[in-house]
């Protein structure tokens, strides 16, 4: 039987573990090099591994900031040396930081470096070092770029060049051609000409790639575009028998209407758009998803070349990409996630259709709102999200007409999918906001479109709150900050109001809690009737500030915080200073502390005559702090916001200002005026919050 000392031998011997010793030793540097960062990394590019000299690689950036003479003279040369026989690994990001270097025109010559890392034999560093020179080329002088990429454009352009030297050689003909040192006379002559060439390629990925530089040429040849052959190449190309060919020259067609004349888009463009759009009811492509995509930008910039049939045709054709793959539609495809992302990218191009419709066909509202319908109500969540996230736009864009949209939108409201739901509550406060602008709500009256959108407004609240998607919720209830905009008072008071209240006593998760009072006392800041007032201070004193429940009353200590931002210091002192003053003797420590991080608040508001009561009771607070206070933080905290408070100053003239706003804005609120709310920022409780202590 072995010993313990046996085994402790065995693990001591085990094979390898020499080894690591060794490696360590070799990776640990002379303690001279320490503080010498420019000798240490010559050193390890001389006699390190790959790893250490990787690490010299990716730290050039710094040492070219904290030395950039000795960098530029040592370390850069050493690199260069070290290029052509090292790793794969190593020239990858080499070429990389390369990039990032001379794209910021790091004044060292490593352009050469980078003509040669193209022509490896390894396609992988080939690669790598053809897209740090594309990146490069806008910063490159005339003469490189004359004597060096354009003779390397021409060779790689060649038919009988690799696939990915001619995809190369279309995107450098693109930034050449927007190239500064180049004019519209030299484009002409040494780019349209391989531009052309590319276009004929035999390979469908080198037609698709030159098809997306083909706007970037056009700019650069400013209106030599009506006097060439591009448009033909262009043209040619949208008839491609390859869909991803016919698909890039869609967007290519879209980006070059700013360098086309009216008369080559009557002419030339729309009948090429046509056939493009024939081409995608009757073919199973990318091409109908590419126009889906585009059509808001196709529309934008024919309108004025359309005549009114053709804008019919063209509203005709979106309402078949908006229900591509639905039903028995003959234009559904066989790749459903195809269809569905046609339709969802309709539904992005939607309140462009609406403005394209109500410029050109204001007779076909209707149609337009059928489109929308079925987009709403489309049986993918994703469609309808992406619906739901513009709906804001398109009710602006509707205007008066927007009363239409409301059974949508209580619809899209009610959705089970809480993908839906994230996409649409972000702008509802905005969109409630639009609907009572153009009549569909009122903060006067309670309407029958006030009780339906109030119904699902809290059938909303009350599926957020069943589930655990705690920041949605928080999202949710910070909209209805926007409420008193929109809906009457009294109709809040009964229905959201409580709701609220029950949120911030009895809710799962603290931002949720948190932002149930805040929204409550926007409640009560532009609730004109005293008595609905008294009712939400008197249950929110009751239910929060003398709650058994210690993390309750932290939630009232943060409805003060917020009252703080709201309220004018006249009515904070009237309603909440001293209940929150008796949290100042809490049993709890961290309630404690809390006080004691808003002192400074407390105290700058006690600056009138008529403050003297209120005063003597802060001043008790101080002392009890000062002499019976036991717990360590508090004490710290204390003695801490105790100097503040000495040395503390503010701009009395601002602040007397502020709160006159605030007063006047009170009074009238409480004279019966309707005051618009402002969506106030969240402000930075986190001075309130809990503190964890070890």
């Amino acid at each position: 039987m072995s010993t313990y000392d046996d085994i402790q031998n065995i693990e001591f011997d085990r094979p390898g573990r020499g080894k690591t010793e060794e490696q360590i030793q070799k990776h640990t540097l002379d303690l001279h090099y320490v503080d010498k960062p420019i000798e240490k990394n010559v050193y390890l590019l001389t006699c390190g591994d790959d790893i250490q000299k990787l690490s010299v690689i990716q730290a050039l950036p710094q040492l070219i900031k904290s030395d950039p003479q000795q960098t530029y003279s040592r370390i850069i040369p050493k690199i260069l040396e070290e290029l052509p026989n090292s790793s794969c690994e190593f020239q990858v990001i080499t070429s990389k930081t390369f990039k990032g270097l001379m794209e910021k025109q790091v004044p060292s010559n490593l352009f050469h470096a980078v003509l040669q890392g193209i022509e490896s034999r390894d396609t992988i560093v080939a690669n790598s070092w053809m897209e740090t020179l594309i990146a490069i080329i806008p910063v490159l002088n005339q003469t490189q770029l004359k004597s060096d990429i354009l003779p390397l454009v021409q060779k790689k352009s060649q038919l009988a060049q690799p696939l990915l030297g001619r995809i190369a050689s279309c995107k450098m003909l693109g930034k050449i051609a927007i190239h500064q040192c180049l004019d519209a006379d030299e484009v002409k002559r040494e780019v349209l000409p391989l531009a052309q060439s590319l276009c004929q390629d035999c390979h469908p990925e080198v037609r698709s790639a030159i098809c997306t530089q083909i706007p970037c040429i056009v700019q650069g040849l400013g209106t030599t575009i009506l006097r060439g052959d591009l448009l033909a190449s262009l043209v040619e190309l949208g008839s491609d028998d390859n869909m991803y060919v016919r698909s890039a020259s869609v967007s290519a067609i879209v980006h070059i209407f700013p360098y086309t004349t009216l008369d080559v888009k009557k002419t030339t463009l729309l009948p090429l758009i046509k056939q493009l759009c024939d081409k995608a009811l009757k073919h199973d492509d990318l091409t109908a998803t590419t126009i889906a995509k585009e059509i808001g930008k196709i529309l934008d910039g024919l309108q004025y070349s359309l005549t009114i049939p053709e804008c019919l045709w063209f509203l005709n054709f979106y309402k078949r990409l908006s229900t591509k793959g639905l039903n028995n539609d003959e234009f559904k495809g066989s790749d459903a996630s195809m269809d569905v992302t046609c339709r969802q990218q309709a539904a992005v191009n939607f309140p462009p259709m609406i403005s394209f419709v109500y410029s050109n066909i204001p007779t076909q509202i209707d149609s337009l709102y059928s489109i929308f319908k079925d987009l709403a109500g489309d049986p993918c969540f994703i469609v309808r999200k992406t619906i739901a996230g513009c709906m804001h736009e398109i009710i602006k864009l509707y205007d008066a007409n927007s009363k239409i949209l409301k059974s949508d939108f209580v619809r899209l409201l009610q959705d089970d999918s809480e993908e839906v739901l994230n996409s649409l509550v972000p702008h509802l406060g905005t969109t409630l906001e639009l609907l009572c602008e153009f009549e569909t709500l009122s903060r006067l009256n309670v309407n029958p479109a006030t009780l339906e959108i109030g119904r699902a407004l809290l059938k909303c609240q009350f599926e957020l709150t069943t589930r655990n998607n705690w920041r949605l919720s928080t999202m949710f209830l910070h909209q209805f900050e926007r409420l008193p905009n929109c809906m009457p008072s009294d109709f809040i008071h009964q229905h959201f109001t409580p709701i609220l209240l029950t949120c911030a006593a009895k809710g799962r998760a603290r931002p949720v809690r948190v932002q149930a009072v805040r929204t409550l006392v926007i409640f009560l800041r532009y609730n004109g009737k005293e008595m609905q007032r008294r009712w939400i201070r008197e249950n929110t004193v009751a239910q929060l500030c003398r709650s058994d429940s210690y993390y309750t009353r932290l939630i009232y200590i943060k409805l003060c915080a917020a009252a703080m931002d709201i309220f004018s210091d006249k009515y904070f002192k009237e309603y909440f200073y001293e209940n929150l003053l008796d949290l100042a003797v809490d049993p709890v420590a961290n309630i404690r502390l809390c006080i004691v991080n808003m002192i400074m608040s407390l105290k700058q508001m006690l600056i009138l005559p008529e403050d003297k009561q209120l005063n003597e009771r802060f001043n008790t607070v101080l002392k009890r702090y000062t002499d019976d206070e036991k717990d360590r933080d508090v004490i710290k905290a204390f003695q801490l916001k105790s100097k503040e408070m000495k040395t503390y100053e503010i701009n009395k003239e601002e602040y007397k200002k502020e709160q006159k706003r605030r007063r006047d804005e009170e009074d009238r609120i409480n004279a019966g005026a309707k005051v618009s709310v402002l969506l106030l920022p969240k402000k930075d409780t986190s001075r309130f919050t809990l503190i964890e202590r070890g």
